[in-house]
């Protein structure tokens, strides 16, 4: 959520920014305005209508002393009172309508966002290997798992529906393999490993996500006030909602365990395979900071997840996400997109985000600087690593002729030195 007072005195600034958001429109910026300005309004009546009522109560206090009739008096207060509870009233209707239309603005884009219109637009920027060449003719995800028999789509799709599945022999070991490594890894950097619960109440994950946004995709727990989480993400930034920090506290950084669901409603894309599905495992990098290191911290979780897909030696590319495709909540996002040799294309595995202020406001997570003044603090999250989607791009990328593949070297110690993932 922004900031009401930097809407009230920068508002054409506020305004040019949101515009950098394709097809935004920036005239709830002008009806929260009006909205506001009535509000204050109202609040200055407010404060005068209680000035002259404390000057009365006053009077009343003199005239009992001196023996006077109070009667006048007293009904002068009430009928004070009575203004006071209308304009109040008249307050909260604005407050809540102020908070409605503040919940709908994006966050503010920082100013190296590059523009475009979609994710076609997005900019690469670095790249690590080159592209992997192959001798011989490769196969895809899916034709490797049905030819080794590492996951069972077909029943799953009977027992639970579709986009479901059931994984098998090596490929469960590899998950776990990689679980391992990646929360080790993140463990020796100083992120407090946190296994979270897959489900949060209504009016906690709308703290941490647009619900407006997110109601078509996470799942409702019927006749409970419960969602399934999404990602981690959601649960870990509830740890501290209506929190306060110490300074010295600063920064609390987290990598979060969790299974996450989706409903990927309405989605055609990958209708065969294991990379849309409906439930997951993932490992979310999450971090509350001061404001002054958030945009270092960003690139430290970008980083991690870098170092991570590097020691899984996979050939990826890293692209700053433009003005078109940037999503609500993040002034600043770079994705990490791995290359397919089956699909012939790189595709996202990682997204790392820095959400400044804007996250901070809706949990009411604030910390006390070196001077003791109350600033809210910056939150940032960026995937370490999502267990289905990595064990594509590693068993792809890593094939052998014989349907076989290779394990990268990392992930050995955790698959008692193996260096092929099935034993022949």
């Amino acid at each position: 959520m922004l900031d009401i007072k930097l809407i009230r005195d920068n508002t054409d600034f506020v305004k040019k920014n949101l515009e950098r958001r394709n097809g935004f429109d920036t005239g709830i910026v002008d009806e929260l305005i009006k909205v506001d300005d009535l509000w204050r309004n109202h609040k200055f009546e407010t404060d005068n209508l209680k000035s002259v009522k404390n000057k009365e109560n006053l009077k009343i206090s003199e005239f009992k002393k001196s023996g006077k009739n109070i009667d006048e008096q007293v009904k002068k207060v009430k009928d004070l009172n009575d203004k006071i509870a209308h304009v109040e009233s008249l307050m909260q209707d604005l407050e809540d309508k102020r908070l409605s239309l503040l919940l709908k603005l994006p966050n503010m884009l920082d100013e190296q966002v590059p523009f475009g219109l979609d994710d076609e637009q997005n900019k690469p920027i670095r790249f690590n290997l080159e592209k992997p060449n192959y001798s011989f003719p490769i196969r895809n995800f899916s034709e490797l798992c049905e030819m080794n028999d590492w996951a069972d789509l077909e029943t799953a799709s009977k027992t639970s529906g579709a986009r479901f599945y059931y994984l098998k022999n090596e490929l469960v070991l590899l998950q776990v393999a990689i679980y391992n490594y990646a929360l080790n890894k993140l463990a020796q950097k100083g992120y407090v490993p946190v296994e979270v619960p897959p489900m949060l109440k209504r009016n906690v994950i709308g703290c941490s996500v647009s619900l407006e946004d997110f109601e078509d995709v996470i799942y409702k727990i019927e006749d409970e006030d419960l969602y399934m989480i999404g990602t981690s993400e959601h649960a870990l930034a509830a740890l501290h909602i209506n929190h306060m920090f110490n300074h010295k506290d600063l920064p609390v950084k987290y990598a979060g365990l969790s299974a996450c669901f989706r409903k990927e409603a309405g989605v055609t894309k990958d209708s065969k395979g294991i990379f849309r599905v409906h439930n997951f495992n993932k490992i979310e990098q999450f971090v509350f900071c001061k404001p002054e290191e958030s945009d270092n911290y960003h690139k430290e979780i970008t980083q991690n997840a870098e170092e991570i897909f590097k020691e899984l030696e996979l050939h990826y590319q890293i692209v700053d996400i433009c003005t078109g495709d940037m999503g609500s909540f993040a002034t600043r996002k770079f994705d990490l997109e791995a290359w397919l040799p089956g699909q012939q294309r790189y595709r996202e595995m990682v997204s790392s985000s820095n959400y400044r202020d804007y996250g901070a406001r809706r949990l009411n997570c604030r910390y006390q600087n070196e001077k003791n003044e109350i600033e809210f603090v910056h939150t940032l999250n960026s995937t370490a690593i999502a267990l289905t989607r990595a064990m594509i791009a590693i068993i792809e990328q890593h094939q052998t002729q014989d349907g076989n593949v290779i394990i990268p070297v990392v992930l050995r110690p955790y698959m008692g030195e193996r260096k092929l993932l099935i034993q022949r």
